[in-house]
């Protein structure tokens, strides 16, 4: 069942079975040697997460100075998920979780890069909308601030910022594009 399976993908993407064999070969040889592709891309995203972290917490570090958005303490939301009473653990954790964005992207453009022709900066803002929407799916009901236009503007806001610079510093690190 699963050799029929492969094979149907590999005709609906023009590819032979023994070209994905070979592909698939080819990319156990360079994890051998230290040079695979895909784990040099999922770097490149994770360190392009934690470069687009930086305007994230400039941003929360304004916005309390300012006092803008009172609702919407990122910081302190991240350091409620914990039960560590230190306070930079919110903090620890923004830059984790920008990390493993970073990663997501990564593996997630690493098999759109044929298919679109739009640079890396506008892929980035596109993750950064979709990840505000699935924020606000969770966070909204969670914390119950359906009426609060600033508190979705702010999520909105940071995202496509966070998204923009990551595909921004993802780009200018050459991913591979490993199809």
């Amino acid at each position: 069942m699963l050799p029929g399976f492969y094979c149907s993908l590999s005709l609906m993407r023009g590819t032979t079975m023994s070209d994905d064999r070979n592909d698939l070969r080819q990319e156990r040889e360079e994890l051998a040697e230290g040079e695979s592709e895909l784990l040099s891309d999922l770097k490149k995203g994770a360190l392009a997460g934690l470069i687009a972290t930086i305007p994230v917490a400039l941003l929360a570090v304004v916005k309390q100075v300012l006092d803008l958005i009172p609702q919407l303490n990122l910081i302190g939301i991240l350091n409620g998920l914990t039960s560590i009473p230190w306070d930079g653990t919110g903090w620890v954790l923004l830059f984790v979780v920008g990390a493993v964005l970073g990663i997501g992207f990564a593996s997630l453009d690493s098999h759109v890069s044929d298919t679109t022709t739009v640079g890396e900066m506008l892929r980035g803002a596109l993750y950064g909308f979709l990840l505000a929407v699935i924020l606000m799916i969770i966070l909204i009901p969670l914390y119950g601030r359906m009426g609060t236009l600033g508190f979705a503007l702010g999520i909105v806001g940071t995202c496509i910022v966070f998204g923009a610079v990551m595909g921004i510093a993802y780009e200018r690190m050459k991913p591979e594009h490993v199809t």
